[in-house]
């Protein structure tokens, strides 16, 4: 295959699975909420729905007014931008290096002449 082809079918790749990475954001989203709910981290600023009364959300009265460890808050909150990024900047430079296609039909980049 020639280099024209061959970075068009690498990007072929690359957006389809960034269709797949986009649909799987929002159950990752929903499971980092279950660890941001007042019955477990208690992050601050976390509301439930848009709900700031619900139960769900951040509670001041909970362990003495403190929240969770604002560490795996911070951590929790930057979790799904930063496996965005990471696949961004992988897929973007594996199309750019042509070496998309050789991973997935598991070829070898360079080929006896």
């Amino acid at each position: 295959m020639n280099n024209k082809a061959n970075i068009m079918m690498s990007l072929l790749v690359f957006i389809m699975a960034l269709g797949i990475v986009i649909s799987f954001l929002s159950p990752i989203s929903d499971f980092l909420d279950l660890a941001s709910q007042s019955d477990a981290l208690n992050c601050k600023g976390f509301i439930y729905n848009g709900d700031a009364g619900h139960v769900l959300s951040y509670n001041n009265t909970l362990n003495g007014g403190s929240s969770g460890s604002p560490l795996a808050c911070i951590a929790i909150k930057l979790y799904l931008p930063y496996i965005l990024l990471v696949f961004l900047v992988g897929g973007l430079s594996s199309v750019l290096a042509g070496k998309a296609e050789s991973l997935i039909l598991g070829q070898d980049q360079q080929q006896p002449y």
